[in-house]
């Protein structure tokens, strides 16, 4: 039996990211320092999430095969449902704060359904998803919700989208908007009293947009994962 895992390894990298800024962020708190248990809820949550993120696959499947095959609606039930129970400590005071982000899951599921999963909006969309890992873990820790630390994560990691544009498509058009959505981001930054140090990694696309210098996907992928260590470890000296 072949399990349906999903093996857009940047995707998992993003996901992690996602985590391990939330725990940076949290660890700066007050809830952190009075020893606040928060591991019981964490660990599901996390759990819950990857669960999740495990259903894109057999429900696009599903959704090509107009769910004709058991396999894979059966797939798609199973990572929701153990998800979602995985969820359960969470949701309990999660689910009031966190029920508008449920727009971004109908929304991913309707251009899955239309079959624009590989549309610029359905990417960004994703990214919007898995980033939201980062104030859903930041809120099993301090009980608050975050929408500075999501943005601060979600703008870092949405420039990759972009970028890969700009690798694959070469034109520039994507040259200029990966420059544009830069400083776009740090504007936001500024304006959401957020330190731009945290932006750092980001002179990497204006870089290559500059240069274009040839370069294969994969090492592109490993620039990305470097870029996203690099962040973490800015979220964890400069956020405030």
């Amino acid at each position: 039996m072949k399990i349906p895992v999903v093996r857009e390894w940047g995707s998992w990298a993003v996901f992690i990211s996602s985590v391990l800024a939330a725990l940076a962020a949290g660890s700066l708190t007050s809830q952190w320092e009075t020893g606040r248990d928060f591991t019981g809820i964490s660990g599901p949550t996390i759990a819950g999430l990857a669960l999740l993120i495990n259903s894109k696959n057999p429900l696009a499947s599903a959704i090509r095969t107009r769910w004709k095959q058991k396999e894979h609606v059966l797939w798609f039930l199973f990572f929701c449902i153990a998800g979602l129970t995985a969820l359960i400590p969470f949701l309990i005071k999660g689910i009031g704060p966190f029920s508008f982000f449920s727009v971004l899951v109908i929304s991913y599921a309707i251009l899955l359904y239309k079959g624009r999963e590989h549309n610029i909006f359905a990417e960004l969309n994703g990214f919007a998803l898995l980033t939201l890992t980062a104030p859903v873990v930041y809120f099993t820790i301090t009980g608050e919700l975050s929408l500075k630390l999501y943005a601060a994560v979600f703008l870092f990691f949405g420039a990759g989208v972009f970028k890969v544009r700009v690798r694959t498509r070469k034109t520039l058009k994507y040259r200029w908007i990966m420059a544009l959505y830069c400083a776009l981001a740090v504007i936001l930054y500024s304006i959401m009293n957020i330190s731009v140090f945290i932006l750092l990694p980001l002179t990497e696309n204006l870089i290559s947009v500059l240069l274009m210098r040839e370069e294969k996907l994969r090492t592109t992928g490993y620039t990305e994962l470097i870029k996203g260590i690099i962040f973490i470890i800015l979220v964890g000296l400069f956020w405030r």
